[in-house]
């Protein structure tokens, strides 16, 4: 594993605590598109791509927004999940590395997510199949019609980490550094893929998905009896979960519980489609494109990206950090504790050409 560490302390990070205090106020915006080819020759029309913002933006004389920093959400998430107090709020509050007093952030609902257009609109599994390559040009084109042609960060967890590898290969000039977390620069597979197709054919064999087709009074529910368990397994932490779930008894109300908060948030149309879209991911062959400053962090316990896996582009500017005490772990989802790795990110963006000093 070629991972290079920013700074070690017994081999691990040492990190700060992270408060959300102070965060900004965050900003509905709506950009519509006529219509979109898809990469594999389908069309979209129109195309409604939702973001959120927080902070104020500062503009060059061209009009162009200078102080931008892109954060891109993962599998099954949306815009508000990195602008909440649950996600990466503690990054933007005063004093904080990406202190929204100082940068305009943009959080985008990706195509197939939130508010932006998505197969629960009504297509469900007539909905094109799209892949990482078509939300990332057109998150590009939703951020040139609000005035941003060059990030000063682009950040990432999980889809929007692998997102970040892709982003890095085919804008290598538009950003001037960028962060993936919980993610890993080669396509899916192992675990991770087998998880996948797991979760899509228990949408797609659920009674109710009616061949694509689901009654939206009845929608499919079963899948998430598979889904759910498969969620807590491959995304927490086995010391957490040995916590929640101590015996038998407490197993059914666990589950009762996710199952319960899933139905209500997800969407089998949209998950399915999701899912799907990573099949186009595998940034490897253009991995010598990348030019700006890119950071991975890692967490040991993440079971869909293991440590043991990840071999990082041998490039002078691409860094690793790995998180390793076991007491600030909480499996893949670590990306959401941003206390654990809030450090390492300062530590790096102070390495970044150009990056605006406390």
């Amino acid at each position: 594993m070629r991972l290079r560490h920013l700074a070690v302390l017994a081999g691990c990070i040492l990190s700060i605590p992270a408060l959300a205090r102070g965060m900004p106020p965050t900003r509905d915006g709506t950009v519509t598109l006529d219509h979109y080819r898809l990469e594999d020759g389908e069309t979209l029309a129109p195309v409604r791509l939702h973001y959120l913002t927080a902070g104020t933006p500062v503009r060059d004389r061209a009009g162009h927004i200078t102080n931008a920093v892109l954060i891109l959400h993962g599998t099954v998430g949306t815009a508000h999940e990195p602008l909440s107090p649950s996600g990466l709020a503690g990054l933007f509050a005063p004093g904080k590395p990406l202190d929204a007093r100082r940068f305009y952030i943009v959080a985008p609902d990706g195509l197939g997510a939130g508010e932006s257009t998505k197969p629960s609109d009504g297509l469900c599994d007539a909905f094109p199949h799209y892949g990482y390559l078509d939300q990332l040009a057109l998150d590009r084109e939703m951020l040139a019609r609000i005035g941003i042609v060059h990030e000063k960060l682009v950040l990432g967890t999980s889809m929007g980490g692998m997102q970040v590898w892709q982003w890095a290969e085919r804008y290598p000039t538009d950003s001037d550094a960028l962060v993936a977390v919980s993610s890993s620069p080669a396509a899916v597979s192992g675990r991770n893929m087998l998880w996948r197709q797991m979760i899509m054919e228990a949408i797609t064999h659920d009674p109710d998905w009616r061949g694509g087709h689901p009654d939206p009074a009845h929608p499919p529910r079963l899948w998430l009896y598979t889904a759910s368990p498969l969620f807590a397994l491959m995304t927490s932490n086995a010391q957490r979960l040995q916590a929640a779930i101590p015996d038998r008894k407490d197993a059914a109300p666990f589950e009762s519980a996710a199952i319960d908060k899933q139905a209500h948030a997800l969407n089998a149309c949209n998950i399915l489609r999701q899912f799907q879209s990573s099949d186009d991911y595998d940034p490897r062959p253009g991995s010598d494109r990348i030019t700006a400053p890119v950071l991975s962090v890692n967490f040991a316990d993440d079971m869909l990206n293991p440590p043991e896996l990840l071999h990082l582009p041998s490039r002078a500017n691409v860094h690793g950090l790995m998180i390793c005490d076991p007491s600030q772990l909480y499996g893949h989802m670590t990306m959401m504790h941003t206390d654990v790795w809030e450090a390492g990110l300062k530590a790096f963006l102070h390495t970044v050409p150009g990056w605006p000093t406390d």
